[in-house]
């Protein structure tokens, strides 16, 4: 028991969610508030920040939006009936663009494509992909590179085409590959070249 006579509140803890355990301040109730003071708001920014990233590879999301309708699980906490205003949406995923690690798609900044691992990083592990299964000098298209049997079960599956393919063009200018539209058309193709 507390001095004074009353007892304390059992602590609570850390929330959960498919196996992501959440920090302390996303059940602070004032951390969903733009912070005035200047200290504690760059604090909250960075914690934000840090939060999101590690959301989003935990669940592998590359796209967030930052809508005022939309009902993205981490910007919304029930159990203390929080939810984060589409202002502090836009200036914690803007954090983020600023620092490199996600890209508004367009100039209303609904949505951000985050980049939980940089595209040179995405780079580095879709060459190392591409030799450990032996496709120096051949071609696989972009949808096999998302969602084929090559890498269905890697950390390359699923993964978002924005990323992909600025990866690739990564590794273009590092002549360890080429990316090229299809015959058809309608697809392209990535040629990867011995390293």
């Amino acid at each position: 028991m507390a001095q004074g006579g009353g007892a304390q509140p059992p602590a609570a803890g850390p929330q959960q969610q498919d196996g992501f355990v959440f920090p302390i301040f996303y059940s602070y109730p004032p951390y969903y508030t733009l912070q005035p003071v200047k200290e504690t708001q760059q604090k909250q920014r960075l914690l934000w920040r840090d939060l999101i990233l590690r959301y989003c590879r935990h669940h592998r999301i590359h796209v967030v939006p930052a809508g005022e309708t939309d009902d993205f699980p981490l910007f919304h906490n029930a159990g203390i009936n929080r939810r984060l205003s589409r202002e502090m949406k836009v200036l914690f995923l803007d954090d983020l663009v600023k620092a490199g690690s996600a890209l508004w798609f367009d100039k209303s900044q609904r949505s951000a494509l985050v980049l939980w691992r940089s595209i040179a990083e995405w780079a580095d592990a879709i060459y190392t992909w591409a030799r450990a299964n032996g496709l120096e000098d051949s071609v696989v298209t972009v949808d096999e590179m998302q969602t084929g049997v090559y890498v269905a079960g890697t950390e390359l599956e699923g993964l978002h085409r924005e990323v992909l393919v600025r990866a690739v063009r990564h590794l273009e200018q590092q002549g360890r590959a080429k990316l090229f539209k299809g015959a058809a058309g309608d697809d392209e193709g990535i040629k990867f070249f011995p390293g």
